[in-house]
């Protein structure tokens, strides 16, 4: 058989071929991309819903009672359906950070601390902007180049005061 002969007959079945797995690796990544974009958003609203007290906490205008009732909100069915969800679908780091920051809240007071409870705030917002950072990360970009005690910044007016524990931690 002459070359032309194979070339002229294996070249529509090699470019059939070739663009049938184009085509099915083009659609495993359409459904990869849209299963992450719709994870992404549950993700947002659980993340939320579990950052809402914190909300309050460092929302130095509310009156007590008005931290209190966010406070208290960590008790309700709600926000521990919120948790479960961070359980099942956010990132093992998320997880790990809110687990932290859930049992230091559990085991450390603040009356243990004998600087009038400056240790132990700055090792909850260290916590905290360990939990907040995994989350962009999560959410948005891993490569950030974000430090903890900047993931606060925006609404702690001592803050270089504190970075350097705050990052260590």
């Amino acid at each position: 058989m002459d070359n032309t002969l194979i070339i002229a007959i294996l070249s529509p079945i090699l470019l059939t071929f070739g663009g049938l797995i184009t085509w099915f690796i083009k659609s495993k990544r359409e459904d990869i991309l849209l299963a992450d974009e719709n994870t992404r958003d549950f993700k947002l609203k659980t993340y939320e819903s579990l950052l809402e007290p914190f909300y309050v906490l460092f929302t130095f205008t509310l009156s007590q009672k008005e931290k209190d009732k966010g406070i208290n909100k960590m008790l309700s069915l709600e926000y521990r359906k919120a948790a479960f969800n961070l359980m099942t679908f956010g990132s093992d780091d998320v997880v790990k950070s809110y687990n932290k920051l859930m049992q230091a809240f559990f085991t450390i007071k603040s009356e243990d601390f004998k600087d009038g409870g400056n240790d132990y705030a700055v090792i909850m917002l260290a916590l905290l902007s360990d939990l907040l950072l995994n989350i962009r990360k999560d959410i948005y970009t891993k490569k950030t180049r974000l430090k903890k005690s900047e993931m606060l910044e925006f609404m702690i007016t001592d803050i270089k005061k504190h970075q350097n524990k705050i990052n260590r931690k």
